[in-house]
């Protein structure tokens, strides 16, 4: 009961609408941007999945792991907490009380890996 009420006191609700609206939509200009790297981005709230392209160019990693596996461990290394959901979605589910300066930075993350592989 204690969680449900710092939910409400806190509004954590308008926060994960909010701050999920603006990651999802940073993410599909990425997709419009480097449509070779990010196919497309869906979900609901904070829980947000990016489909990659399929066959990235240039790809580095271990080519017996899913493009998934592969661009979140280069997220990892840029200081990024992401897991894989398939073979070309990476998951995004971060905690409700996220604040939009960290959505930015995780937007630049994302942006900085992607723009790699765009090419």
């Amino acid at each position: 009961m204690k969680i449900l009420e710092v939910v409400r006191e806190e509004k954590l609700q308008d926060n994960v609408r909010a701050v999920g609206e603006f990651l999802k939509n940073g993410l599909q200009a990425f997709a419009k941007k480097y449509p070779r790297v990010i196919h497309e981005t869906r979900g609901v709230g904070l829980m947000i999945g990016i489909e990659l392209a399929e066959n990235i160019p240039n790809f580095p990693g271990d080519a017996t792991k899913t493009q998934a596996i592969r661009f979140v461990n280069l997220l990892h290394a840029a200081g990024l907490l992401t897991i894989p959901a398939g073979a070309n979605v990476i998951r995004l589910l971060p905690a409700l009380n996220l604040r939009q300066t960290e959505a930015e930075e995780g937007l630049k993350i994302i942006e900085s890996v992607a723009a790699k592989f765009a090419g």
